[in-house]
Formats: C-alpha cells, sequence, structure tokens
C-alpha cells in the first residue's frame, strides 16, 4: 500500500474538535443569557412569567421551548409624535406635535400587556394623544399663541399631560413616562392670516395707547415749562421794574442836586464828555476853548461858577 492511501489522524481530531467547540458554543447560547447594564428581562417557562430580572449580569435557563428570556432596554427613550391637529377650549383649530421621554418600569407588566417596543410606541402615542387634546381643550386659544409671554400656558399644558398620562401608562403598560414637552406648535392654513391680522390689530392698539400717553406727557412737560417760563419772566420783570424805579428815585435825587448847582451839572457833563473822548486813544484837534475842552484851559475858566450870594452883606 502506498503513502497516499494513509488516513491522516491530526486532520480528522482539529476537525473534531472544531465541531465539539460550535456544538459547545450553540448550547451555551441556549442556555445562557447576558443581561446588559441598562436592560431589564424576564424569563419564562413553557410561556409563562416566572419573573423579572432587574440587575446586569450572566443567567442560565432551560434550552427552548422549555425556558425564555426576553430582554428590554429599560434605558429612557423619546418618542416624537406627529404634527396632529386639536381644539381650543374658543373652537379654534391648532397644530401641535409632542414628545414623550419614557422607560420600562415595570418589564413583567410590559412583556404581558405590550409585548414589544413598536407596540409600546403605537400604545404610547395613543395615550399621550388622547390627553393632549383633552388638555388643551380646557385651555383657551390665547393660552397657545399671545404675544404676551406671561399670558402663555404652554409649560402648565405639558405638565397637565405628563401628570394625567403617566399613571395610566404605568398601570396599563408597565411604562413611566419622565417627560412631557411641546415640539411643534402651528396654525392651519385656514386661520393663519386672521390670527395675524388680530395681533396686528392688538399690536397697532398698543402702539396707539403709548403714543396718546407719550403725548399727554409732552402736553404736561411743556405747560409746566411755560408755567415756569412765565413764572421766571414775571420775576425778572418785577426785579426789573424794582431797579429802574430806584434809579429813577436816584436820578431824581440827582436832578435836585443839579437843579440848586446848575454849574456844577455842567461841570460834571463835561468830564464824563472829556474821559470818554480821551479814552479811545483817539487824535481830536479842536479849540482849547472849545467845551469840553475848555476845562483843560485852566482852573479860572474851567471850575463852575459859584452859587450867587443870597446873603446881605454890603
Amino acid at each position: 500500500m502506498s503513502g497516499h492511501d494513509h488516513p491522516h489522524p491530526p486532520r480528522n481530531r482539529w476537525m473534531l474538535a472544531l465541531g465539539a467547540l460550535v456544538l459547545a458554543l450553540f448550547a451555551l447560547s441556549q442556555t445562557v443569557v447576558i443581561v446588559r447594564q441598562g436592560e431589564a428581562a424576564v424569563r419564562t417557562t413553557f410561556g409563562r412569567v416566572d419573573g423579572a430580572i432587574a440587575e446586569p449580569g450572566l443567567y442560565g435557563r432551560w434550552p427552548w421551548p422549555v425556558q425564555k428570556i426576553e430582554v428590554f432596554d429599560a434605558r429612557t427613550q423619546v418618542l416624537e409624535g406627529a404634527l396632529e391637529q386639536t381644539l381650543t377650549q374658543d373652537g379654534r383649530p391648532v397644530l401641535m406635535s409632542l414628545y414623550t421621554g419614557w422607560r420600562i418600569a415595570d418589564p413583567v407588566r410590559f412583556l404581558e400587556r405590550v409585548g414589544t417596543p413598536e407596540q409600546a410606541r403605537r400604545n404610547l402615542a395613543g395615550l399621550v394623544g388622547h390627553w393632549r387634546n383633552a388638555t388643551v381643550g380646557r385651555h383657551p386659544f390665547e393660552a397657545l399663541v399671545n404675544p404676551d409671554p406671561k399670558a402663555l400656558k404652554l409649560e402648565a399644558i405639558e405638565m397637565t399631560i405628563a401628570g394625567a398620562a403617566g399613571p395610566e401608562a404605568r398601570e396599563r403598560y408597565g411604562i413611566e413616562i419622565a417627560t412631557v414637552g411641546i415640539r411643534s406648535l402651528g396654525l392651519p392654513q385656514a386661520i393663519t392670516e386672521k390670527v395675524f391680522d388680530r395681533m396686528r390689530a392688538e399690536r397697532k392698539a398698543v402702539a396707539e395707547r403709548y403714543r396718546s400717553e407719550g403725548e399727554s406727557e409732552a402736553v404736561r412737560i411743556r405747560a409746566e415749562a411755560d408755567s415756569a417760563r412765565d413764572s421766571k419772566l414775571a420775576a425778572a420783570d418785577a426785579e426789573a421794574r424794582r431797579i429802574r424805579a430806584e434809579g429813577d428815585a436816584a436820578a431824581a435825587e440827582a436832578y435836585t442836586v443839579f437843579e440848586k448847582d446848575p454849574g456844577l451839572a455842567l461841570f460834571l457833563r463835561k468830564l464824563e464828555v472829556l474821559e470818554q473822548t480821551l479814552g479811545q486813544r483817539s487824535t481830536v484837534v479842536l479849540g482849547a476853548d472849545a467845551p469840553p475842552f475848555d476845562l483843560l484851559a485852566g482852573a479860572s475858566n474851567a471850575a463852575p461858577a459859584a452859587a450867587p450870594s443870597t446873603g446881605g452883606g454890603k
């Protein structure tokens, strides 16, 4: 017999070892399940629930169809609702879409009443949509669309929907609703222009009110300014009259003195004219006897004549 007809024992042993390894891995996959962090699981025996598995780790089971371990994602998930129409308390339509944060809180109830995450999303969308319609229907249109932020009730609507849908979702589906929020808010095309017209009219009315208040304030300020001006002018006029009266009194007293001594009055007038003329640094060519330069001709010519004596001497 030639050497080519001999069997190859080493190769056969490797094939057997590989087959045994594959069989062991298959058997292990049928009897051991890994539950990771952030997951929840439920063990069933012949389709009946044995209990929930809450902690991560390796868990053994009998091969299918005896036992099965259903594993679910227990982390918070977000459901984004579609933009749907709902009616306000005063019968006006609005378009609203919500987002809902949820997670599996009771995996046993979730498995028994829901089964899959896809079905959970459908059930949750219907439940949240129902409470959205009920909650929005208790608020007027101005609570959702309003230029005044203080008049909006959007946050209160979100809290009301979450507070109403949360207990029902846990009781029915084993789902905990963490949050509900308004993702978008719109208006049907049919009423958009009417809403904008009303908002423009409201803004115009507010602007007119502010303008009227501003004009009233301007009139008041102008009236106060005119009153203050009139008061100051009256006080200045009174002060001018007082000063003029004092000047007239002083002038009258001077005139009395000058009437008694006309020569003194003429002498003082010449001095005044002479001071004004010489103070201008001008060159003036006049005769020495021309007033008022006759004061410079000598004391005999410049001195005022003495008042005539009224005595009776000889």
